[in-house]
């Protein structure tokens, strides 16, 4: 029997040459050849790697203000407090998301009076009631003897 072994050709997508298998780079995850063919492929990076450096190269306009760029005093100081106002309510924002979680998490949760954001002054007020029994019960317990040092 005679061993006749066929060659696959495939199109390069950007030449359109029918060339073996061998010329293409082959993709590893499916493990079937590229579109275009290993020297197309060196052509069109070399070419946009050009392209690219010389679109970096250019000094764009940004679609927003800059507020460094800014000429106006004006316009630049309506810019940072705009600017201002959006990160602190950004982090109000965060803050009370986290608030929120926290309290979802907390273990007694269910035990504590009142809502899930009780305000200082109420924290300050339980404060004060839990030192007033203490101070109480160490009233009733009597005076603690106090020790005299001799000198």
């Amino acid at each position: 029997m005679k061993n006749s072994e066929v060659q696959t050709l495939f199109v390069c997508g950007c030449c359109k040459r029918s060339l073996p298998a061998s010329a293409f780079y082959i993709n590893k995850k499916t493990g079937l050849p590229g579109n275009y063919c290993k020297e197309c492929r060196k052509t069109v990076s070399r070419n946009h790697r050009k392209n690219e450096k010389r679109s970096l190269a250019y000094d764009r306009e940004s679609n927003y203000p800059v507020i460094t760029s800014t000429e106006d005093p004006t316009l630049r100081r309506e810019l940072i407090l705009h600017a201002l106002e959006t990160v602190a309510a950004s982090i109000e924002r965060k803050r009370r998301k986290v608030r929120e979680s926290e309290f979802e998490y907390e273990p007694d949760a269910e035990s504590r009076s009142g809502s899930a954001f009780e305000s200082g002054s109420e924290l300050k007020s339980e404060l004060q009631l839990q030192s007033k029994s203490e101070l109480e019960l160490q009233s009733k317990s009597g005076p603690k003897p106090e020790l005299e040092l001799a000198d």
